[in-house]
């Protein structure tokens, strides 16, 4: 019994806290039925006895009227005659008729279907007084026999005690199988919340915890740290193991999970019990201290770095120091965990970046740059901006600096948010993620096409636009991206496709036969073809020889260096001599002095594109 009651406990303990009130309410529903049950089952008893009362009474009254004459006269066959009626009667159970002196004249027991009259010499003699008398359910009621409003007698009747013990136990029974029906779907209601309630804990504790280290998963980091659950202040550090993949490959999953292990070990001693320790995926963890200063912050950082670098893995060979690096922010009851993770998590990036020995603070200097540098740039806010006209494109002039004219104009994307113009290094490869969408391409196309016909309107000559992986994907029918650039328009001005360098060796090697392909359907009367940034990371002559090309762009990163660096002058001198014996036409970029302008045009490249020219501008600026 105590066992059993020790079980009950340790499940009522386990029970959160809006199943303890469920089954709180439970008990009380339980007993608040039983006990209108119960009411019920005294009401029908209750009942009972009124109406046996009311039976004895009306039937005893209207006998002792009926009965008077005979009973005068002493003619007791009629007297059994009228008690006939009894019979119909089960609650009544016995009937007594005494004379004006008291003597028995008949004495009869209800059988249920007919009066057995009794000898009288048998019965015994009862003086008892008018009206009712007796305990329920023994009651009686004994009523004058009158005639001619002479009293001559009197009659008694007597309850039917085994008909109405019998009314009584069907009521108690009644209320039994109630109350027994009622608990039985209670408890099993109880128990499958009991059940649920172990396999919701144990699936919890499962979700909560890191199969690997045993440490909180991140699931039970957002559970347990998540917002509306903390209340003070912590020091969140995001940690990231080096070379766990290259572990993982030398070594084995098992030992790169046994090194995970050691780590998580480690930082748990290293912290203590106040700390809390999540494996987030793979080899990152999150680390929660509670702290509220930065002094705090990185001294547990370097604490943090210090226990991992001095980890020795003396059992498993050849496996050298396992480092790390991480992001710290410190955390508010009222912010954000997935934001300030965030933050953290592109704190970490920066320490990646830096050496993979650091933990980077991101602290408000570190977020307001990181906000400047576009690091916070959603794919959601681009298309809001798309959907509400935010973006334009800007123009910048391409000179010929020999004479001074104003041969076109390129075309560069800009973003106008609340008033300020964001630079594209902010959006523009989150741009071109996102204009994949083909819900979200024809509000670029649409920019493309107006800039192209108010070029036109104004006499433009040509007008160059940058395109990215996400209009090279678009080359298998290359007629359509064409008429994007509004190279279909009447009298439009020679549309320049620049295609940049930087993306063409990372996406297509050195098979270039689709791309070649597509190339050749670009080009056209209206429409020629630009390599962009040649010269900058990828570069090489296997393209110029591939592709039929009309414009070089030489990448800023070579030109500013020209006046500077031999070896920079003599490339773009050998670039733009190789240039024109193929017939290419050379752009210069990224001129910014008169003293670079004149540099680059001694090299022999007159076609140039720069601040010192004309800075990029709304089109109104150029095209009036």
């Amino acid at each position: 019994m105590l066992s059993s009651l020790n079980t009950c406990w340790y499940y009522l303990c386990s029970l959160r806290r809006g199943q303890l009130i469920l089954v709180l309410l439970i008990f009380v529903l339980g007993f608040g039925v039983t006990a209108q049950f119960f009411l019920n089952y005294q009401a029908a008893i209750d009942n009972e006895a009124q109406a046996v009362r009311a039976t004895l009474e009306r039937n005893a009254k209207l006998l002792g009227e009926r009965t008077g004459e005979s009973v005068m006269s002493g003619n007791l066959p009629t007297v059994r005659r009228e008690l006939r009626l009894l019979e119909t009667m089960p609650r009544i159970g016995r009937v007594t008729v005494h004379d004006r002196a008291g003597d028995i004249l008949l004495v009869a027991r209800n059988t249920g279907y007919e009066l057995a009259f009794i000898d009288t010499d048998q019965a015994r003699p009862e003086a008892l007084a008018t009206g009712l008398h007796g305990q329920f359910p023994g009651l009686g009621y004994t009523s004058r026999i009158m005639f001619n409003e002479r009293t001559v007698g009197t009659l008694t009747l007597f309850a039917s005690q085994s008909r109405v013990h019998d009314t009584i136990t069907s009521r108690f029974w009644q209320f039994m199988r109630e109350s027994f029906l009622l608990w039985c779907a209670l408890a099993v209601f109880g128990i499958y919340l009991i059940v649920q309630t172990r396999f919701e804990t144990r699936l919890r504790q499962q979700s909560w915890t890191d199969p690997v280290t045993g440490e909180l998963s991140r699931f039970g980091l957002n559970e347990l740290y998540g917002d509306h659950y903390r209340f003070r202040h912590y020091a969140l550090v995001l940690i990231d193991l080096y070379n766990m993949k290259a572990i993982n490959a030398g070594h084995g999953i098992a030992t790169g999970d046994r090194v995970l292990q050691i780590v998580a070990r480690t930082m748990r001693a290293t912290l203590g019990p106040r700390a809390a320790v999540a494996r987030l995926d793979g080899d990152d963890f999150a680390i929660l201290v509670p702290a509220t200063q930065w002094s705090s912050v990185k001294q547990l950082g370097q604490s943090l770095k210090s226990a991992v670098h001095a980890l020795r893995f003396d059992e498993i060979d050849d496996l050298d120091k396992v480092s790390l690096c991480g992001g710290a922010v410190i955390l508010a009851p009222t912010e954000s965990l997935s934001q300030r993770l965030s933050e953290a998590d592109l704190a970490m990036r920066h320490a990646k970046h830096r050496d993979w020995k650091s933990v980077v603070c991101a602290d408000a200097a570190f977020i307001a740059n990181s906000h400047s540098a576009g690091a916070f740039v959603t794919d959601l806010q681009i298309r809001q901006g798309l959907r509400n006209d935010e973006f334009g494109y800007h123009i910048q002039p391409l000179v010929n600096v020999e004479t001074g004219a104003t041969l076109g104009y390129e075309s560069l994307i800009r973003w106008t948010h609340e008033g300020e113009i964001r630079s594209p290094a902010i959006f523009l490869d989150r741009f071109r993620e996102v204009i994949k969408d083909d819900a979200l391409y024809p509000y670029v196309v649409a920019m493309r096409r107006a800039l192209t016909e108010r070029a036109m309107r104004n006499d433009v000559g040509v007008l160059s636009y940058n395109i990215g992986l996400e209009d090279l994907q678009r080359l298998e029918r290359p007629e359509q991206l064409s008429r994007d650039f509004g190279a279909d328009i009447q009298h439009a001005p020679q549309v320049i496709i620049e295609v940049t360098e930087r993306g063409l060796p990372q996406h297509l090697g050195d098979d270039l036969t689709g791309l070649k392909a597509a190339w050749d359907g670009l080009r056209g009367e209206r429409t020629v073809l630009a390599l962009d940034d040649f010269g900058a990371l990828e570069s090489n002559l296997y393209r110029l020889r591939e592709l039929d090309i009309d414009y070089v762009k030489i990448d800023k990163t070579l030109i500013s260096a020209v006046t500077d660096d031999f070896k920079s002058r003599a490339i773009v001198e050998s670039i733009a001599s190789l240039c024109g014996a193929l017939n290419i036409q050379v752009v210069a970029e990224g001129i910014e002095s008169e003293t670079l302008c004149q540099t680059v045009q001694s090299l022999g490249i007159v076609i140039q594109q720069g601040f010192y020219l004309g800075r990029p501008q709304a089109p109104d600026y150029y095209l009036n």
